[in-house]
């Protein structure tokens, strides 16, 4: 009876002892399957590193969501606009994301702090709070568009752009430039997630070639090389009732952009072209595609 127990303690030890190795693998692979960043890790704090591998913020949904249900006007202003609001006390914080070179063969306006678009991400100390108001401006309107989208899921929540030909519109309609490259100073005035840092200096390293601008003629010609070549038009339905659609294009108002994540194609390597009535909303819609991972999108401009 006595070596019938000790047998039965010796089983019962070494199942004990199995069991406990199979929970210690399932826990280390839990431990190790790739998730977002933590803060102080150095994929948080080099984003742009090609081995970067996180999953998109769940809360990225609602971010999106409040940018566009914040939107006045779909947050674009024209040079008349920004003089008058440069007037006001205080006025808004200047963002010129054109490159340096652009810079100091053209001069900025009086007041911006300079931050190229593809650095924007890395260098956010130098903005101020999340709570003051931002115009966004660039060559023509385009990149600025991309900063404010990108911006809005940062935090700041008061953020317009300068369109009408954006810088090159407000020389041209006669208001004061100043010439060379303003001086910076970080701010340290917000403090934006780390996480959605991440994502969102992973977006802008991806913009592809051009800034994602294409023009009509462009796409007419790839439709022939491409039939699966996937067009999303994000006009209001007003708009599409009064002109129609584009043959075989997906509709999604750009305000529904989010809560029709459905309808998005689910090949986040599909080619993908958006349009608008003139590119400012299409370019809003290819921003936030490419923040979610869409690696092939791009504007339809004009």
């Amino acid at each position: 009876m006595k070596r019938i127990g000790s047998w039965f303690f010796a089983l019962t030890l070494i199942l004990a002892i199995l069991l406990t190795a199979c929970g210690s693998e399932v826990v280390s692979e839990t431990i190790h399957e790739p998730l977002a960043p933590d803060a102080g890790s150095s994929a948080a704090q080099d984003p742009s590193a090609s081995n970067l591998s996180y999953a998109v913020p769940q809360n990225l949904d609602a971010a999106f969501n409040s940018f566009l249900d914040n939107m006045v006007g779909y947050n674009a202003i024209n040079p008349t606009g920004l003089n008058e609001m440069l007037a006001e006390e205080p006025p808004p914080f200047l963002l010129d994301v054109r490159s340096i070179d652009e810079v100091e063969a053209n001069g900025h306006i009086e007041g911006a702090t300079v931050i190229p678009l593809l650095e924007l991400g890395k260098n956010l100390d130098l903005l101020p709070s999340f709570d003051t108001t931002i115009v966004a401006y660039c060559g023509s309107g385009w990149r600025c568009t991309i900063a404010m989208t990108a911006l809005g899921p940062l935090g700041w929540n008061s953020t317009s752009v300068l369109k009408e030909g954006s810088y090159q519109g407000w020389v041209d309609a006669g208001f004061p430039v100043a010439l060379g490259i303003p001086e910076t100073a970080a701010l340290h005035a917000a403090s934006p997630d780390p996480v959605m840092t991440a994502v969102i200096n992973k977006m802008l390293s991806s913009i592809p070639e051009g800034w994602g601008f294409v023009t009509a003629n462009t796409i007419l010609q790839e439709i022939d090389r491409n039939p699966n070549l996937i067009m999303i038009d994000v006009r209001n339905d007003d708009e599409v009732k009064t002109t129609g659609l584009i043959d075989g294009a997906i509709h999604i108002p750009l305000e529904d952009f989010i809560d029709r994540k459905s309808d998005w194609p689910i090949d986040k390597d599909a080619t993908i072209v958006l349009y608008s009535g003139y590119g400012h909303r299409s370019t809003i819609a290819m921003t936030i595609l490419m923040t979610y991972g869409y690696s092939d999108v791009r504007s339809l401009g004009g």
